[in-house]
């Protein structure tokens, strides 16, 4: 049977129901929460914490709680208080802002040698940070208690939840940037230099003959990318149909990059033509002011975003450099379905600015 053919009432593309498309909606529903007034947000953040038990990740609330996050940069200090006196640890997020009344009583139960949310809490005050945090995490990690020889990954590998992670020496190593900038679906007459995705290469990929696209291609010298240290123009060079398994790009700041793919995907079946051109004619634009670092964590919504933290569809993932071994820093993602219809996942992008490598992965639920 044949499905009938409807039209987004908002942006126009093609879809099977009467209404709006995802992205639109998903669009409206973070517009919607952008909007809410101060007072609004005093309310819901009451409710939050009155929401907060064992099934709050259940809840709407919860839902609630990463759109404050993500789209009004809400400190989460009173929540942390709250969630520390009903022993809630989940999501980790809730302890972004923990003051240190707070942290103290998490890491004190981490000095209980069968500590039994370890896991949980060691993710809370990853995200929390902060130098007693750190001190402690390299200590246990050097003297372990009990329940640390449970543990599937090392603390410096916990630490990464929020963004950090640390060295044998106990030093902090940063490894996400402190600014966000969301890239946004634009006109072309509307488009933006300082950041350009999907723009197609002379080359082909040596595995299945896909064109290359630069996936991203970024002005590092526009003032809004400032933070990124990169004072230059940096491309990001893909195959968009065989590099799902990861692969790395050596970069110079004039511009010119080279691809290598690590575990090519597929059995080289070159991309269809028209689902190449439908990426590669979309545009955007970098938003003219910075987002809440949380900004990817909103609602699901299939929008680019360079630095801040990544929206990890599994577990968060730093790569180590291939040719110095350091962890790299992550820097951007790209949700495949803001540049193609029906598309799943996210490509993620990190970097060892010392040996001007970015590494990229993708992850798929």
């Amino acid at each position: 049977m044949k499905r009938t053919e409807y039209h987004c009432q908002s942006c126009g593309r093609a879809i099977y129901f009467d209404g709006l498309c995802y992205n639109c909606r998903q669009r409206q529903s973070r517009e919607r929460a952008q909007a809410w007034s101060d007072v609004e947000v005093a309310r819901k953040m009451r409710a939050i914490i009155a929401a907060l038990d064992d099934k709050f990740y259940k809840k709407e609330e919860n839902r609630e709680f990463f759109e404050l996050l993500a789209y009004k940069d809400i400190s989460t200090e009173k929540i942390a208080e709250a969630a520390t006196r009903v022993g809630v640890y989940y999501p980790s997020e809730l302890y972004r802002d923990a003051p240190p009344k707070a942290r103290e009583k998490l890491l004190a139960l981490l000095e209980t040698p069968e500590c039994k949310e370890a896991s949980h809490i060691l993710l809370c005050l990853a995200l929390a940070g902060g130098e007693d945090v750190l001190a402690t995490f390299a200590r246990l990690e050097r003297n372990p208690l009990p329940w640390v020889k449970k543990l599937h990954v090392p603390l410096s590998v916990y630490a990464q939840a929020g963004g950090w992670t640390f060295d044998k020496a106990g030093n902090h190593i940063q490894l996400n940037f402190d600014k966000c900038y969301p890239v946004f679906s634009a006109s072309p007459d509307n488009s933006d230099a300082a950041v350009s995705v999907a723009v197609p290469r002379e080359e082909t990929c040596p595995h299945c003959g896909t064109r290359l696209v630069d996936i991203l291609m970024l002005d590092g010298k526009d003032r809004r990318l400032a933070f990124l240290n990169l004072p230059g123009t940096v491309r990001v060079p893909c195959c968009p149909q065989c590099s799902c398994e990861g692969f790395i790009v050596r970069y110079q700041l004039d511009g010119d990059s080279a691809m290598e793919l690590v575990n090519p995907f597929g059995d080289g079946e070159k991309m269809r033509d028209n689902v190449y051109a439908e990426m590669v004619t979309k545009k955007f634009a970098l938003s003219t002011r910075p987002e809440s670092l949380f900004f990817a964590r909103g609602n699901d919504e299939d929008v680019i975003t360079v630095g801040g933290f990544a929206n990890w569809i599994q577990d968060f993932q730093y790569e180590p450099c291939p040719d110095c071994g350091k962890t790299m820093r992550y820097f951007a993602s790209v949700p495949w379905a803001a540049l193609m219809d029906s598309a799943e996942g996210a490509l993620y992008l990190e970097i060892c600015p010392d040996c001007q490598i970015i590494g990229a992965f993708h992850q798929q639920t």
